[in-house]
């Protein structure tokens, strides 16, 4: 066993622990049964053993493909865990506050109730879509392109869906009704897997009929996150991949642009492969994807990652609209005061929705598919409608 596996299940295990302690003091309180006792413990005992089954010995991570298994017990470890803290903090309060029973109480309705928000979230929510619509006004807009619409999709993650295909239907239906001129996906087809990719034609084939399609690559589909036995096999699996974007309908840029026309009037699409701050891959070459664009030209950059632009796009072209995803906005958010939030603002300034640097704008999208726990949490699926126009010069 390598020795940050050993350090990762005793850091867990004794967090996990402390947390069960806490929740059982805050319980034993309001459940006085010498049953529960025994149930509870035997439950945390069942729990840890699943945790070391899966993430330890014999199974791991990085060498299994059996996606919901782990998908569905990370929530329910989730749910498990956020409720025990929650509990345990209550306990505490009950000592502080020196109260018996009251204290204790409110820990456990607060706790059925996010218990309950999450398992929505892992039900409805994750099959909810939102349509974001921008107007967006550019001065290097050409005039042939006044009004000219596109979609952005992002995070996909066909491994997730398992081929339930009630979102990815619900998606295309939408797209039809807005009949966009331009279809932009920014990464993340897949988990890891080519194979995942199949069965799927029929659906993206209707969704690429109502308009010119262009997709990049995003971190999961070069298969990172799996354990290979050659290189070759791991080869393999990324030509797939990459094949798969066009017989899904999609024209795939790998650090290139592609011109496109509306009478003698054109604008540029850009895509690039993932850059992302380590441990993310950085395969993006800017430079090269930009090769034989004029200078004033109007160009939309698809880059699966945000922290591309933040940390290169801003400093080396001017890039009227950048397009992102990767992010999924940590598939749980609030609103406070009527503000998006989500806790992925703790880890990146710019996590989802709209940002604008000078005369240049970035919108990240929170993507469709799911990863890591198949839940959305007051952050639903994204389709994001732009509808480009000119701006006026004085």
């Amino acid at each position: 066993m390598r020795s940050f596996q050993l350090l990762y299940i005793l850091l867990f295990t004794g967090l996990y622990i402390l947390a069960c302690l806490g929740a059982y003091l805050d319980l034993r309180k309001l459940l006085r049964n010498k049953r529960f006792k025994i149930g509870y413990w035997l439950y945390v005992i069942m729990f840890i053993f699943f945790f070391v089954f899966l993430y330890i010995y014999p199974n791991q991570p990085r060498e299994a493909d059996n996606y919901l298994t782990y998908f569905y017990f990370n929530a329910f470890l989730f749910i498990d865990l956020t409720l025990k803290i929650v509990l345990s903090l209550f306990y505490v309060l009950g000592k502080v506050f020196r109260s018996k029973r009251v204290i204790p109480f409110a820990g456990l309705i607060i706790s059925i109730s996010l218990g309950i928000t999450m398992l929505w979230g892992l039900s409805a929510g994750k099959n909810k879509i939102k349509t974001t619509n921008e107007k967006l006004y550019f001065s290097a807009l050409p005039e042939g392109f006044e009004n000219f619409k596109v979609v952005h999709i992002s995070d996909i993650h066909l491994g997730s869906l398992k081929k339930s295909n009630k979102l990815l239907t619900e998606v295309q239906q939408k797209i039809r009704d807005i009949n966009p001129d331009l279809i932009l996906f920014t990464g993340d087809l897949v988990n890891n897997f080519s194979y995942e990719t199949e069965g799927w034609n029929g659906i993206f084939d209707e969704l690429n009929s109502r308009g010119t399609s262009f997709s990049v690559l995003g971190n999961h589909d070069y298969g990172d996150y799996t354990n290979w036995k050659t290189e070759s096999l791991k080869q393999d699996n990324f030509d797939e991949i990459v094949f798969s974007n066009s017989n899904l309908g999609f024209q795939l840029l790998r650090n290139e642009n592609k011109v496109i026309y509306r009478g003698t009037d054109s604008i540029f699409v850009v895509g690039v492969e993932n850059w992302g701050h380590p441990p993310f891959p950085q395969y993006a070459n800017l430079e090269r994807a930009g090769k034989g664009i004029p200078e004033d030209a109007f160009k939309i950059l698809m880059t699966h990652d945000p922290a591309h632009w933040e940390t290169v796009v801003k400093k080396n072209g001017n890039y009227q609209l950048t397009l992102s995803g990767h992010t999924h906005g940590l598939q749980w958010g609030m609103k406070l005061g009527g503000i998006p939030f989500s806790l992925a603002y703790l880890t990146r300034k710019n996590w989802g929705g709209l940002y604008q640097d000078g005369n240049n704008f970035l919108y990240v999208n929170t993507g469709l598919g799911t990863v890591g726990i198949p839940w959305r949490i007051d952050m639903p699926a994204e389709i994001t409608v732009f509808t480009l126009k000119r701006a006026k010069i004085d």
